[in-house]
């Protein structure tokens, strides 16, 4: 099945973790960037949780006026009831399992922001980088490079690509931006370059 063209799905995933982390400037960066998809009337397409990283950036987004996609597997619901619906979000999906809630994140969603996180943040940016690789998509992907966070998985990938593993590179290749109030702009100047390709660029392939 075929996507939207991309100027048309104006909904940013973003992925991060459910704690605040040991740097500040972690959550003050999401503030910033939930405050910016607001501004620019940008759909927040996130995990649906209410605290750490991923709470800040779903409530700034709310509480400048925002528009908000929660998706979140049965089992964690249950962990964020109630918490979840003083959010106000206005569409919250429940998914059956977290592959399901991938793929739905992946479907509702015109580029993709790893703040900083854990495992599960990693684990989810990989898989995206992955299927811009194989020829799914390709949407904008951005790490959100906050205080250095992603420099160790940035060796690594160059580490990958010096042994010869990443066959795609220039698919694989994220945007790595330090400020988070240059991530939004960086994202709309990335649709708006897409949309000046001609033919099937235009078009993205979903799961």
């Amino acid at each position: 099945m075929l996507s939207h063209i991309m100027s048309q799905n104006r909904s940013i995933c973003v992925y991060c973790g459910s704690q605040s982390g040991q740097n500040p400037d972690y959550e003050k960066a999401a503030r910033v960037l939930g405050r910016s998809l607001a501004e620019h009337d940008i759909r927040l397409v996130y995990g649906g949780g209410t605290h750490g990283i991923m709470g800040a950036v779903a409530i700034e987004t709310i509480q400048h006026g925002g528009l908000v996609t929660g998706i979140i597997p049965e089992f964690l619901q249950e962990r964020e009831a109630g918490e979840s619906a003083a959010l106000e979000f206005d569409e919250l999906l429940v998914t059956k399992d977290m592959h399901e809630r991938k793929h739905k994140m992946f479907d509702r969603s015109g580029a993709f922001v790893a703040l900083p996180g854990g495992i599960g943040t990693l684990e989810e940016i990989i898989e995206i980088m992955t299927w811009a690789q194989l020829g799914r998509h390709r949407y904008p992907m951005v790490l959100a490079n906050i205080g250095g966070f992603w420099d160790p998985l940035l060796q690594l990938l160059s580490h990958m690509a010096d042994e010869g593993f990443l066959h795609s590179q220039h698919l694989v290749r994220p945007l790595v931006i330090d400020e988070p109030n240059q991530i939004v702009a960086a994202i709309i100047k990335a649709w708006e370059t897409t949309d000046g390709d001609s033919g099937d660029a235009q078009i993205i392939e979903k799961m």
